[in-house]
């Protein structure tokens, strides 16, 4: 079994891991655990030059984030891979749910309600819609 984990830094992100972490250690599952990095360089003022330096800046963070987290997991006998993608979360999570024929992907929930879920949208609702594996949203 495949089990891919969304990590965002929150909360909520570390919530998900921690449940992911058990199941992968009851099951003997391989634990993917991919992070989005937001994409900066959008705007026609930002040079390609200085959006290589913030990309790089922002990949750099990412992958340190990520290494504290699989050292953690790796003190309670969890080894996880780590992917950094950039663009929209939820398309780049499924993505990567397919690219590595991911079972199972764990997501936080960041529980917005009403309005706010409406007008921002809500990324793991749309990893349980659209993804073509099971998905457990972890509140």
């Amino acid at each position: 079994m495949k089990i891919l984990v969304a990590h965002d830094g929150s909360a909520h992100a570390s919530k998900a891991l921690e449940e992911a972490g058990r199941m992968a250690i009851l099951m003997g599952a391989e634990m993917t655990i991919v992070t989005v990095a937001p994409d900066l360089c959008l705007s026609d003022e930002v040079s390609d030059s200085e959006c290589k330096l913030i990309t790089e800046s922002i990949y750099s963070q990412a992958e340190g984030d990520m290494k504290k987290v699989t050292a953690e997991l790796a003190t309670k006998g969890i080894k996880a891979e780590i992917v950094i993608k950039d663009g929209h979360p939820a398309e780049k999570i499924i993505d990567t749910a397919k690219e590595i024929g991911a079972d199972l992907i764990v997501v936080g929930c960041h529980g917005r309600h009403g309005a706010k879920r409406f007008f921002l949208g809500s990324i793991s609702s749309k990893i349980v819609e659209h993804a073509a594996c099971h998905v457990l949203v972890i509140k």
